[in-house]
């Protein structure tokens, strides 16, 4: 039985640095750096995974790329002194 286009997208993912995508992943990455936090894009990067969420290419549907900080999603209480306005 023939694989779907998505099974061969989500086998590429699976081992991303390797093959055409780790070339792809590089170029975009250089273009991220200079965007902002948050990014309208017209499509998702991993179609795949977008389509088993729910994603439909339709009007009204916006997809947004988010740049998210590395580690523990909580922000490291400061040690030092500070007022509490200021402590982020």
């Amino acid at each position: 039985m023939a694989r779907s286009f998505y099974s061969h997208i989500r086998e590429a993912w699976k081992t991303p640095k390797e093959g055409k995508l780790a070339e792809l992943q590089w170029q975009r990455q250089q273009e991220w750096r200079d965007q902002g936090a948050i990014e309208r894009v017209d499509r998702p990067t991993r179609l795949d995974k977008a389509r088993s969420l729910g994603y439909k290419a339709k009007q009204g549907v916006v997809v947004a790329r988010v740049s998210v900080r590395k580690g523990s999603p909580r922000k490291q209480p400061f040690k030092a002194g500070r007022r509490s306005k200021r402590q982020g």
